[in-house]
């Protein structure tokens, strides 16, 4: 959750905590005033007493130890202790000035009266800080209350089944099989080795770039480590999509100022494990524009990157991992609404590939998923002549350095490691806990040394230990380093229609519109969400929330994304504690860009059927007078886009944006003076301007700029071309050595046959 405050309300226990209950009832009453709902009378008791037990099991989970939420909600009940109270005793709201002076703050008040309070927070009288409290506890409140406990009852879902029936049975069935390690630790010197000779390549992320390099190198006969921080999910038992445990920041993580919700995978396989396998081709126009760009400017190698080379790849990637084209008859209405409204609107829309075995004919009941930790890491690590060495659970802080001259130049020797705590769920038992049989005690510090390093673990993890290294070490010292990050936000809308959905059934997504994908530079992609995410994107109050979730089944979904453009002023950095902080802000020709894009998505859904349409803002887009950002506005007439964007200004914690594809902070080019990466892909010497040797970058982080769509199948398909140059073609291309490459069969969707 983003940092709300510096002070500090010390409320976990001690004589402050009633009143912060009382604050905490009040808000949770204001977001579900249940005797205030339309509930129908057969099951008003039931929901009453389910509501009951979510309040009090969220509250409960609130007060067992500090946090950020109830140290918010500390200030909220003595509001003398936040940073604006002189901007609030200036107010004229009599809510506000009740507020600052009755006995515990917010849990003084009635509902009315925290509602106007709320909204005199959103309005940013009071200071920029105020919307952002306002929209953290909005966010906070919300994603509780419509979780499963009340949605399945009041939304007529199906429970999803996230976990298989019997898991601990399941897992010990399908736990692998892996021979014994060829690895070693030696606890006198704490230090992870060979047993015999050495480690030849350290690889440090499992995601799609890092699976890929690990595999390819262990299967040329290399001696690969291949270290991933998140827990190793044995395959088959659990739906790992969108699950919190395996998510970077356990799903909770926002830019500093809490105006973009991130998503990031954190576990064995990274992004590919969580995501829901939208596999955009690297040979969409979209991203060949982008590397053509590249190229042109000299930020990579253009020998590497022709259109022929990444053709090749992208095969075997689609061999590899089994990509698969959707076919017509697995669209379910939802992504039937993004189809026809680009249709209508007079633009061709395309069928997604997935990354998934077809609807019914995966080998487990709960995923359909084709992962890198299935596809590529799994088989390497089961390989008896040399398997891939893989560490779950384990945290890099930095790497390591050794001198090779007087000049500053250096190589590096491998990293610092801390051994984390296993995840194990005790009632699933599903993960894969040290398959090297290291044995290494929980939270201890542990070198390990090879003879390259490559760097994987994405935008934020491989800036993270990135900045932590350059702490120690000059040559990665590199102000570049972070800088320029690309978010890919996206703005997702929903549409109410005059029919059943079955929003959750079928696929989750299999359409998308590229047409605008090389300028303006906005694409859209169909979505499917549970009922907690989309009470977040419905503005208004507890009420009107409700009105409309309800109508769960009558909806559909799909989101613009933008292809933003890089600023120095975007980054991933440390704070003081080494924690990341993510710094993010629309530019305004940015802005104008998207604005574009949320006024076309509003047509087209219009244009797909829906009788009214609702956005994730509570700015005044309507231009309305006495306009209440507590007061749900929806949108009923497709002339109405116009309105929206000439007024929607993207102001953080007013409007929701999410984003799942972080990019570009350690960017590829020709000097160490512009870039952190060299067009070789190894790290530049910041203090000589030369490249280390042996210190590797392949990760999102590197794109120079935006690669202009979802980037998992391009970066498969890059990560395949890097192997074969660090396999002996670095310096100079040779032919083109991937295998079974085949020609795909045209896809059919609805209208195109």
């Amino acid at each position: 959750m983003a940092k709300t405050a510096k002070k500090k309300a010390a409320v976990a226990g001690g004589p402050q905590a009633n009143g912060v209950n009382l604050s905490f009832n009040v808000l949770f009453d204001l977001w579900f005033p249940v005797t205030q709902l339309p509930i129908p009378k057969a099951v008003l008791a039931d929901i009453i007493y389910i509501s009951a037990n979510v309040k009090a099991g969220f509250w409960k989970e609130v007060s067992a130890q500090p946090n950020p939420l109830l140290t918010l909600l500390g200030l909220l009940t003595n509001p003398q202790q936040l940073p604006f109270y002189a901007q609030l005793k200036q107010s004229g709201n009599p809510a506000i000035q009740r507020f600052i002076s009755v006995a515990n703050g917010m849990g003084g008040l009635t509902q009315d009266q925290a509602s106007q309070v709320l909204g005199f927070f959103f309005e940013g009288t009071a200071g920029s800080l105020s919307t952002q409290i306002a929209m953290t506890i909005r966010e906070a409140f919300l994603s509780v209350i419509w979780d499963l406990p009340l949605a399945v009852p009041l939304t007529g879902i199906q429970v999803p089944t996230t976990f298989i029936s019997s898991t601990p049975q399941y897992s010990k069935i399908h736990y692998p099989q892996i021979p014994p390690s060829w690895l070693m630790y030696d606890a006198n010197t704490k230090t992870i080795k060979a047993k015999q000779n050495g480690i030849d390549y350290l690889v440090i992320g499992s995601g799609p770039a890092g699976a890929t390099v690990a595999t390819e190198l262990q299967k040329a006969g290399k001696k690969v480590v291949l270290i991933e921080q998140g827990p190793w999910v044995v395959w088959g038992s659990m739906n790992t999509m969108s699950y919190s445990r395996l998510m970077f920041g356990n799903d909770t993580v926002t830019t500093v100022n809490n105006s973009v919700i991130v998503r990031s995978g954190q576990a064995m396989g990274g992004g590919t494990t969580v995501n829901i396998d939208l596999a955009f081709s690297p040979l969409e126009s979209t991203i060949q524009y982008r590397i053509a760009n590249w190229v042109e400017k000299g930020w990579v190698d253009g020998r590497y990157y022709t259109q022929e080379r990444i053709a090749a790849a992208y095969q075997w990637v689609r061999n590899t991992i089994a990509t698969r084209a959707v076919s017509q008859t697995e669209l379910n209405a939802d992504n039937q609404a993004l189809w026809d409204g680009a249709n209508a609107y007079g633009v061709d829309p395309s069928l997604y590939h997935l990354n998934r075995f077809p609807l019914l004919l995966s080998p487990s009941p709960v995923t359909q998923k084709r992962d890198a930790a299935r596809q590529l890491i799994l088989p390497a690590a089961q390989d008896t002549n040399n398997p891939l060495s893989v560490l779950p659970d384990v945290s890099v802080q930095q790497l390591t350095f050794k001198s090779t001259g007087t000049d500053g130049g250096v190589i590096v020797t491998g990293a610092t490691l801390v051994t984390q705590t296993p995840w194990t769920d005790p009632q699933y038992q599903n993960t894969i806990i040290d398959p090297c049989g290291l044995k290494i005690p929980a939270g201890t510090t542990v070198n390990i040394y090879a003879d390259n390093v490559i760097l994987a673990a994405g935008t934020i993890g491989s800036t993270k230990i990135l900045l932590n290294s350059a702490k120690s070490q000059p040559a990665v010292n590199n102000p570049r380093v972070g800088k320029g990050l690309i978010m890919h936000p996206s703005f997702p809308l929903i549409g109410v229609v005059n029919k059943t959905i079955n929003l959750l059934e079928g696929l989750d997504s299999a359409t998308y519109l590229e047409a605008f994908g090389v300028t303006p530079g906005f694409i859209f992609e169909t979505m499917g969400a549970l009922p907690a995410y989309g009470a977040l994107l419905i503005p208004g109050s507890g009420i009107d929330v409700y009105k409309k979730i309800v109508q769960f089944n009558q909806s559909v979904g799909f989101g613009v994304m933008l292809v933003d453009t890089p600023s120095d002023n975007n980054s991933v950095s440390l704070d003081s504690a080494g924690n990341v902080v993510l710094n993010y802000a629309l530019s305004d020709s940015d802005k104008a860009r998207f604005r574009n894009g949320v006024a076309i998505a509003i047509r087209m859904m219009f244009l797909a059927g829906a009788t009214e349409v609702i956005i994730p803002t509570n700015e005044n887009v309507l231009g309305l007078k006495n306009f209440n950002p507590m007061v749900g506005t929806y949108l009923t007439d497709i002339k109405q886009a116009d309105l929206v964007e000439k007024n929607l200004q993207f102001i953080p914690n007013r409007t929701i944006l999410t984003s799942a594809h972080l990019q570009a902070t350690n960017k590829m080019g020709a000097t160490a003076g512009t870039s952190v990466a060299s067009i070789n892909q190894r790290i530049w010497n910041y203090k000589t301007g030369k490249e280390i040797p042996n210190l590797y970058l392949m990760d999102s982080s590197m794109f120079p700029t935006s690669i202009g769509a979802n980037p998992m199948q391009s970066l498969y398909t890059i990560a395949k071309i890097f192997s074969e140059r660090l396999l002996g073609k670095t310096d100079k291309p040779g032919k083109v050595s991937f295998t079974d490459i085949k020609t795909d069969e045209p896809e059919i969707g609805p209208g195109r046959l």
